[in-house]
């Protein structure tokens, strides 16, 4: 779990920007190239699985670092027509955007209507669900990065890991193309990273991604962002008392009290955690990531909702 990669949750918005506005294809030579038959099985089956369900292409995320869908679609343009047109054949579509990224909203206008959404909204399948297609049930949600290697796997090219990635222990704050097979470590170095740097290596989101301790393991291919991290980028990690900020109260999309519901966890109150709503938390994990003391807020209501 990352936490507290900035003591305030909004200056996020202002470091991840992208350098670049085009995709970086990295050529590493032991990656890995999928066969016809792995195609059909893990690209083209799970949509014909789904035919006949209303489908929401999502082309945003509420995490700042996993922002390079804009990018992603203008540069993968013949791609997404070919996926789009696999699934225009079985299932009707719309896109959801984030209301505030217009550039995109223009890009997916000539594939289909685009519902413009708060970014927020993210974390909630049934709100989404419900804000594009009116509390229909028989609804299925994919993701635009989904539809692209679709449509690459149907255009007879091997699938991409496209993702973004930041930090100060590489040269970083762009979109990189992976081939399947592609190792932290082979990314690191094909961006120049700086080892002796390097803290900590983040695998998805900066709000809830998961850390990464052995670089030479696979980046996963569902992976839309890596962080490298250097003592600049992630501070101290030695946590503090609680403070009373109510930080993490303002930032909880559940109106939970979290750090209320850590204290009663470590006082093995179960009733009381269910009364002031712990089972309610939907471990989007902006309490630790905001928290000013380091605490893992968190991950400890993750493991408390667990406990008997």
């Amino acid at each position: 779990m990352l936490s507290n990669l900035f003591s305030n949750v909004n200056v996020s918005n202002k470091l991840f920007t992208l350098n670049d506005s085009s995709i970086l294809e990295l050529s590493i030579e032991n990656s890995k190239e999928l066969n016809a038959k792995e195609i059909e099985e893990s690209l083209v089956l799970p949509y014909e699985n789904n035919k006949g369900k209303k489908v929401i292409i999502k082309a945003f995320s509420f995490q700042p670092n996993l922002n390079g869908y804009g990018t992603i679609v203008r540069e993968r343009k013949e791609d997404l027509k070919k996926g789009l047109e696999k699934i225009k054949s079985i299932s009707e579509i719309k896109f959801a955007v984030d209301g505030k990224d217009k550039n995109l909203q223009e890009s997916l206008k000539e594939y289909g209507e685009v519902i413009k959404v708060a970014s927020i909204t993210d974390l909630y399948e049934s709100k989404l669900i419900s804000k594009v297609y009116n509390e229909e049930k028989n609804v299925v949600i994919y993701d635009v990065i989904e539809i692209i290697q679709l449509g690459q796997a149907l255009n007879g090219k091997n699938t991409e890991i496209l993702t973004a990635v930041y930090g100060s222990a590489i040269n970083g704050r762009k979109v990189v193309a992976l081939k399947k097979g592609t190792t932290y470590k082979e990314v690191f170095e094909s961006l120049n990273g700086n080892a002796q740097e390097l803290k900590k290596v983040i695998n998805g989101g900066s709000i809830n991604g998961t850390p990464v301790y052995n670089l030479d393991s696979v980046v996963d291919e569902t992976t839309k962002g890596i962080l490298f991290l250097t003592e600049k980028d992630s501070p101290s990690e030695e946590s503090y008392s609680c403070i009373r900020c109510g930080k993490c109260l303002r930032v909880c999309p559940e109106g939970l009290n979290p750090i209320k519901l850590v204290e009663l966890y470590k006082m093995g109150e179960k009733e009381e955690f269910i009364k002031f709503g712990g089972e309610k938390c939907i471990d989007c994990g902006l309490c630790s990531f905001a928290c000013p003391s380091n605490i893992e807020i968190a991950q400890t209501i993750k493991t408390a909702k667990t406990f008997k």
